[in-house]
C-alpha cells in the first residue's frame, strides 16, 4: 500500500526524535553514572590518602619525638611519642580499608602493604613508654616511613591515571553524543522538509479535491434528474436543486442529516408512498453485497410522472460508515408523451398498411356496386323485374362487404390499450384472417392454425391485434419474392421454471434471443407463433432486435419501433418474446402469453353486449294501441330521408330538423309528448346530438334516445355525456338495425 508523504515525515520526525531522546538520556545516565562512581572512586580513595597521610604523620611524630626524649627527656616529648605510638596501634582498625583502595589502584603494592601491616602489629605492641621503645625501634619506624612514602607516591600517580582516564572516556562521549545530536537534527529537519513538501502536496490536492467538488456539484446541478445521497443510518449527505423541483418540494426542505422516512413521509400520493420502507433499503445494506437497482414508475404529488431509481454503493475496504444509497428522480413526463407519440406513429404506419390494402378491396366493391346499380336502372320493364332485382341484390352484397370491412378498420383504429382482459385467440384469428390477407399481399401465403382448443388468454386484445400485425409486417419484408407466413398456437404447461432458451431447437434456427433472460414461472401458458420463411437474420441483427428505433430497412421504410412495441407488449402481460433464426431457415417468433384464470369473456361476446343490435323485442304497453311521436335529427338530408321513410313506414309520427336547434325549435312546437328521440352525435351549430339529448331528456323524462354515427363501431362506449339507457346506431345500418336500436330503446325507457 502506498504512504502518503505526511507518513514518512512522521516517520523521519520519530526517528530523530528518538535518537535525540536516546542520545541525551544516554549521556545524563552515563553522566550520572560517571559522577557517582567516581564520586565515589574519590571518597573512596580521598578517606584512603587521609587514613596514609595520618599514618605517615603519626610515624614522623614518632620518630621525631623519640629522638627529642632521647636527648632531653622531656615529658612532652614522652608524651608526643606515646600518642603517636598509639595513633599507629589504633591504624590497625582501618588498614583493611586501606589495603582495599590500594589493592583496587594498583596490584603492585601488595608487598608493601603486608609489611607495612606487619611493621603496625609489631608497633602495636609496643610497651606505652618513651624509654622503653625496643632497641630496633627506630629502625622499624623508619623502615615504616619509607615504606608509607612509597604508597603515597603511588597513590599520587594512580590518582593522575584515574583523571586522565576519565577524560579520555569523557571526550569519546562528548563525541558520540555530538554525532548523536547530529543525527536527530538532520533527522527532524529531514522531517520538517518532507513535511513542507507533503503539506504543500496536500494543499495542492485539497484545491484540485475543492476544485473536482465544485465542477461535480456544477455537474449535479444541471442534471434533468434529482439526485439524493443517504449514508447507512438514512441520513441525507448530499443533494442536487434538481430533486425539490422535480420531487416537487420546498427549498428550505432539504437540508442536511434529512433522515430518509421524513422524506418518504413527505413524498405521498393518495394515501400511498412513493418509495420504499427504509427497512428493505437497510437489510440490503446488511449484505454488503451489490444489488441491481429499484426503478419504479409512478405518480408525484405534483401530477408528473416520475421514475424513482435506488442503487446501493459501498467503500472499497468495506467500511461500514462509508456505504450508503443514491436516489434518483427523472421526470419522464415528456419521454411517456413521446413514446406514445411514436406508438401512435408506428400504429398509424401499420394502419397505413392496412388502409392501402382495404382501399384496394374497397375500390373494387364500388365498382362492383355502381356498375350493379347502373345495369339495375337500365331494367326498368314491369317484366324486367326478376332481372332488376338480381343486379340490385349484387349491388347490396356488395354494400355488406364494404359495410364489413370499413367496420374492421374503424375497430382496429379506435381500440385503445386497456387493462388486460380474457381473449379467446379464435376471436383474434376471426378478426385478423382477413385483413392479413390484403396487407401482406398476394405473393405471400397466409396460413392460420386452429386454435378452437386453446385457451384463453390473459391479454388487451387491441395490443395483441397490433403486436401481430408487426410481426406480420416484418415477416412480409423479410419476404420481397414471396413466401408463405404462418400463425399457430398451443398450449404449454410448465411444472417447474423453465429457460425458454433450453427448448430443442426447430428446423435448424439455432440463433435465438429472449425478451426477457430469467426462467418463465411454472405454470399455463399459451404460445403464439408467427413463423416466416424469409431469408433470416444475422447474429448482429438479433443482438439489436428490440432496440428502439433499430432497421434494417432502408431510411424512410422503417421506423424501428415494430419489435420494441412487441417486447413492451410482452412486458406488459408478464410474458416473453423468443426470437428463433437462421439463414436461409426463415424466423420464428414466439409470444408466450398467460392463460386466462377467468371467465372467458371473447371479443365477439363483448361486442355483443354494447353493440346497438339487440333482436327484437315487442313493443311495450304503453305504446301499443297509439302512434309514436318520433324526432329525426340529421344532417345530410339522404340519410335523414332513409330514416324518416323507416320509421314512418313502421306507424310513427315522424318530426324531422337538419340540426340542433332546429330540432330544439320543432320539439318545443310538438302536440302532446315526444316519444323517440333518432339523433346524429356530430350536428352543426352550438347543439351537438348529446347536447340536444340531454335538454330534451329534462323536458321529455319519459324519451327514449338512439345516437347514430359514422364513427362508432360494434365495441364503442357510449360517448362521453350521453343520457343513461340509450342506444348506439353504427352507420351504415339497414332498416333492421334501425328498427331493433328503435325497440331496443322503447323498451329500455318504458321499463325504467
Amino acid at each position: 500500500m502506498l504512504r502518503h508523504p505526511a507518513r514518512r515525515a512522521h516517520i523521519l520526525a520519530l526517528i530523530g526524535a528518538g535518537v535525540l531522546i536516546v542520545t541525551f538520556g544516554g549521556i545524563g545516565i552515563e553522566l550520572g553514572n560517571d559522577m557517582a562512581r567516581h564520586g565515589d572512586l574519590d571518597r573512596q580513595s580521598t578517606a584512603a590518602g587521609s587514613y596514609l597521610r595520618g599514618v605517615h604523620h603519626a610515624t614522623s611524630n614518632a620518630r621525631i619525638c623519640h629522638y627529642a626524649f632521647e636527648a632531653e627527656h622531656r615529658p612532652a616529648d614522652g608524651e608526643c611519642y606515646l600518642q603517636a605510638i598509639t595513633q599507629l596501634s589504633d591504624a590497625r582498625t582501618g588498614f583493611e580499608g586501606f589495603r582495599s583502595v590500594q589493592l583496587r589502584e594498583g596490584g603492585g603494592r601488595k608487598e608493601v602493604l603486608g609489611v607495612v601491616e606487619k611493621q603496625l602489629q609489631t608497633i602495636s605492641a609496643w610497651p606505652r613508654s618513651a624509654d622503653a621503645m625496643p632497641q630496633d625501634g627506630p629502625a622499624l619506624l623508619a623502615a615504616l616511613d619509607q615504606n608509607l612514602s612509597v604508597l603515597s607516591r603511588a597513590s599520587t600517580l594512580d590518582q593522575a591515571d584515574r583523571v586522565a582516564n576519565m577524560l579520555r572516556n569523557t571526550s569519546w562521549q562528548r563525541r558520540l553524543a555530538i554525532l548523536g545530536i547530529l543525527t536527530g537534527v538532520l533527522a527532524m529537519i529531514s522531517a520538517g522538509w518532507v513535511l513542507d513538501r507533503s503539506s504543500l502536496a496536500a494543499a495542492r490536492a485539497e484545491a484540485s479535491s475543492r476544485d473536482l467538488a465544485l465542477r461535480l456539484r456544477a455537474t449535479l446541478d444541471s442534471l434533468s434528474l434529482g439526485v439524493a445521497v443517504f449514508g447507512a443510518d438514512g441520513r441525507l449527505w448530499h443533494w442536487n436543486e434538481q430533486l425539490a423541483t422535480v420531487l416537487g418540494l420546498g427549498k428550505d426542505f432539504l437540508r442536511t442529516g434529512l433522515s430518509y422516512n421524513a422524506l418518504s413521509g413527505r413524498l405521498v400520493v393518495d394515501g400511498v408512498p412513493l418509495l420504499e420502507p427504509f427497512e428493505h433499503i437497510e437489510s440490503s445494506l446488511a449484505k454488503g453485497e451489490l444489488a441491481p437497482p429499484v426503478v419504479v414508475e409512478c405518480k408525484g404529488g405534483n401530477g408528473a410522472d416520475l421514475e424513482l431509481c435506488r442503487t446501493l454503493f459501498f467503500a472499497p475496504d468495506g467500511a461500514a460508515e462509508r456505504r450508503g444509497f443514491v436516489l434518483t428522480a427523472a421526470d419522464i413526463t415528456m419521454r411517456l408523451r413521446s413514446e406514445r407519440a411514436l406508438g401512435e406513429a408506428q400504429k398509424l404506419r401499420a394502419l397505413g398498411q392496412l388502409t392501402a390494402g382495404i382501399a384496394h378491396d374497397f375500390k373494387n366493391l364500388l365498382t362492383v356496386i355502381l356498375g350493379n346499380l347502373e345495369l339495375a336502372s337500365e331494367y326498368d320493364q314491369p317484366d324486367q323485374v326478376e332481372q332488376r332485382q338480381e343486379y340490385l341484390s349484387a349491388a347490396t352484397h356488395a354494400g355488406h362487404r364494404s359495410e364489413a370491412l370499413t367496420g374492421q378498420l374503424l375497430s382496429f383504429m379506435r381500440r385503445q390499450s386497456g387493462a388486460p382482459d380474457s381473449l379467446r385467440l379464435s376471436d383474434l384469428f376471426s378478426f385478423l384472417g382477413g385483413l392479413l390477407g390484403r396487407v401482406i399481399g398476394p405473393r405471400i401465403v397466409v396460413e392460420c392454425g386452429i386454435v378452437a382448443d386453446v385457451w384463453p388468454v390473459r391479454v388487451d386484445p387491441a395490443q395483441l391485434e397490433s403486436a401481430v400485425l408487426n410481426l406480420a409486417i416484418n415477416a412480409r419484408d423479410a419476404m420481397p419474392s414471396g413466401g408463405r407466413l404462418r400463425i399457430t398456437a398451443r398450449n404449454v404447461t410448465f411444472s417447474v421454471n423453465s429457460d425458454l432458451m433450453s427448448l430443442p431447437v426447430e428446423e435448424g434456427r439455432s440463433i435465438r434471443v429472449v425478451s426477457d433472460p430469467s426462467p418463465l414461472p411454472a405454470g399455463d401458458w399459451v404460445r403464439l407463433d408467427v413463423v416466416d420463411s424469409g431469408f433470416g437474420m444475422t447474429r448482429e441483427v438479433m443482438d439489436r432486435l428490440f432496440e428502439p428505433f433499430f432497421t434494417t430497412k432502408r431510411e424512410g421504410a422503417g421506423t424501428g419501433l415494430g419489435m420494441a412495441m412487441v417486447l413492451a407488449f410482452s412486458q406488459q402481460v408478464n410474458g416473453r418474446v423468443v426470437v428463433a433464426t437462421g439463414r436461409g431457415s426463415g424466423t420464428e417468433v414466439s409470444l408466450w402469453l398467460p392463460r386466462a384464470v377467468t371467465p372467458t369473456v371473447s371479443a365477439g361476446d363483448g361486442a355483443a353486449q354494447t353493440a346497438p343490435v339487440l333482436g327484437k323485442p315487442a313493443l311495450p304497453s304503453a305504446a301499443q294501441g297509439r302512434s309514436m311521436q318520433v324526432l329525426v335529427v340529421e344532417d345530410d338530408a339522404a340519410i335523414r330521408d332513409i330514416v324518416v321513410t323507416i320509421l314512418s313506414m313502421a306507424g310513427h309520427k315522424v318530426l324531422e330538423a337538419g340540426d340542433g336547434e332546429q330540432a330544439f325549435d320543432t320539439a318545443a312546437g310538438v302536440e302532446g309528448s315526444l316519444d323517440l328521440l333518432v339523433t346524429d352525435i356530430q350536428l352543426p351549430g352550438p347543439l351537438d346530438g348529446v347536447t340536444l339529448s340531454r335538454v330534451l331528456v329534462e323536458r321529455y323524462p319519459a324519451l327514449a334516445v338512439v345516437y347514430m354515427s359514422g364513427d362508432l363501431t360494434a365495441d364503442s362506449p357510449p360517448p362521453e355525456g350521453s343520457v343513461p339507457n340509450a342506444r348506439l346506431l353504427a352507420k351504415p345500418f339497414r332498416r333492421d338495425g334501425l328498427m331493433e336500436a328503435v325497440t331496443a330503446a322503447l323498451s329500455t325507457r318504458a321499463g325504467a
